[in-house]
């Protein structure tokens, strides 16, 4: 999918990542990450950011939490990170990642409790009352007051399949005493998901309904007598989107995919100042029947811009950014043990030769491994430690 933009803004990483990969310094597998890439991004979110009075938290699950690319972010201004979940959480708590922002999709389950706490968020984001007054009696338990978000919907809201849910709008002041009510906690916010969409049929990012329900619901709570700090609008968010949230009223943001340049208006929108800064390289294990099978335990492709044809370079030296060959994977709900290249008669891919593919990953959902890469701008390609999806090193066969 963002192959062709890699190739126009960003061919050294292809380059890079064949040289390492036939040195044996990257593994097939991998999802390398170009730090020289992600820190050129992120200045130019944080730049838009700014600009429009904005606070980010980053999400990091779409790079698995690799630390490395966690500091990178860091070093570039974004103060800390959101955690989707209580897998995000402990991944970044485990490599001292600070942690703005728990529950953005996923409330903290029973048993959580005290170690979102012992986490220290920002914001803790409620779905439910039974989930106030867990996180409430842990945060009484600590002898601290936990700031809260609360997820608000309305009818006409969408949502991706399994990402509903919220309190509704229409109750929303009596939901926020109530919570109030448990002790422990303070209501500062409200958040939703998705607030921006990319549209396809008009290859822009619009706003969802999502996003005029979450303003709805901080100008009630507001005229209520709630201190709102956050209105906090996550979905397709990067620099080219900041003057929309802003303008919907937004006061925190949360970038995900632009941090490595696989944004959809990334690709789409000529304005976009992000680069793809992340490949997956893997390698051909063996040839068959006019196919190129290619290890694919960390493939996944975030297909947000609709089908397409997929392609990827294969080669073993400096040609590979001239070689291209089609792709055919699993069908869905497969395990992917393999993706297939689709070779021509008389072609020269032999096993061991470095694939290297370029689209929008979610590297967490998958058995993949992630590695990232310094210097790859200044044509000095140095690779750093490689970690697992949950941002563990990765002892042993890599």
């Amino acid at each position: 999918m963002f192959l062709d933009r890699l190739l126009q803004t960003n061919p050294v990483l292809a380059l890079a990542a064949t040289h390492l990969h036939q040195r044996g310094a990257v593994r097939a597998n991998t999802y390398l990450l170009d730090l020289d890439a992600f820190r050129h991004n992120a200045d130019a979110i944080k730049a838009a950011a700014d600009a429009q009075g904005l606070t980010l938290y980053f999400m990091s699950k779409q790079f698995a939490r690799n630390p490395d690319g966690c500091r990178t972010l860091l070093e570039a201004g974004v103060h800390a990170a959101v955690a989707v979940d209580m897998q995000d959480m402990e991944a970044l708590v485990r490599n001292d990642i600070p942690v703005g922002h728990v529950g953005h999709l996923v409330s903290p389950h029973r048993g959580a409790e005290d170690a979102v706490i012992a986490a220290r968020p920002e914001v803790v984001t409620l779905f439910a009352l039974e989930s106030a007054e867990r996180i409430g009696s842990a945060a009484r338990r600590a002898g601290v007051e936990q700031d809260v978000l609360l997820r608000v919907t309305a009818p006409g809201d969408r949502f991706y399949p399994g990402h509903g849910g919220g309190f509704p709008l229409a109750e929303i002041e009596d939901i926020a005493r109530a919570v109030t009510a448990v002790g422990g906690l303070r209501v500062v916010g409200v958040t939703t998901f998705p607030c921006l969409l990319f549209d396809r049929a008009h290859d822009r990012v619009e706003s969802t309904p999502n996003f005029a329900t979450l303003r709805q619901a901080a100008d009630r709570l507001c005229a209520a007598g709630f201190d709102v700090r956050q209105v906090n609008a996550p979905g397709t968010t990067s620099a080219t989107t900041m003057a929309m949230l802003a303008a919907g009223g937004a006061t925190h943001v949360e970038p995900g995919n632009a941090f490595h340049g696989t944004a959809p208006q990334c690709l789409r929108d000529s304005a976009s100042p992000e680069i793809p800064g992340i490949v997956y390289v893997s390698e051909v294990s063996h040839v068959a029947g006019g196919e190129a099978f290619v290890y694919a335990a960390g493939y996944y492709v975030d297909n947000v811009l609709g089908d397409f044809q997929l392609t990827a370079l294969c080669g073993r030296d400096e040609r590979i950014v001239e070689r291209r060959f089609a792709v055919e994977t699993a069908p869905d709900g497969a395990i992917h043990y393999h993706c297939m290249l689709k070779i021509p008669a008389g072609s020269d891919v032999r096993p061991g030769d470095t694939v290297v593919f370029c689209f929008r990953p979610q590297i967490f959902v998958t058995r993949g491994r992630t590695q990232a890469v310094i210097g790859v701008a200044g044509g000095d390609p140095r690779p750093l430690g490689i970690y697992d999806v949950e941002a563990r090193p990765v002892e042993g066969v890599a």
